[in-house]
């Protein structure tokens, strides 16, 4: 059995422990909290890009001017590099407008913009399959 002494040590002990286990349990609640709030990027926002129609258009403009099969790759390639950088520049994740139903934020006339400068300074890197492969 304790003693006197010793029972005085363990009851004097007893609101310490709890202190220091309510400290450390906010403690950790305000690490969890400020990991979450500034640990984490926003998710990114959805935009839509009328792909189709653009892809359309510039199809049916190469097969009355009969482009090259070269200008139809450099025409793709610039076309994935003008994708990646508008949805790079907006923080936005491209989808088809056919994809998405309402709310998204149309980004082609960004896309077009872009394709247009990428193919007017030559950006676009011919594509490595060679003519009449398929990737």
């Amino acid at each position: 059995m304790p003693h006197g002494d010793d029972m005085k040590r363990s009851d004097s002990a007893w609101p310490v422990m709890v202190s220091a286990v309510l400290l450390s349990g906010a403690v950790a609640a305000a690490v969890a909290a400020a990991t979450l709030r500034y640990g984490m990027e926003p998710p990114p926002r959805i935009a839509s890009v009328r792909l189709a129609e653009m892809t359309a258009a510039w199809t049916t403009q190469a097969a009355a001017e009969g482009v090259s099969s070269e200008a139809v790759r450099a025409w793709g390639a610039a076309l994935e590099i003008a994708l990646d950088r508008v949805a790079q520049d907006h923080g936005v994740v491209l989808l088809p407008a056919r994809a998405v139903a309402a709310g998204a934020p149309d980004m082609t006339p960004q896309v077009e913009a872009v394709l247009s400068a990428t193919l007017a300074e030559g950006g676009a890197a011919p594509s490595r399959i060679p003519a009449g492969e398929t990737p």
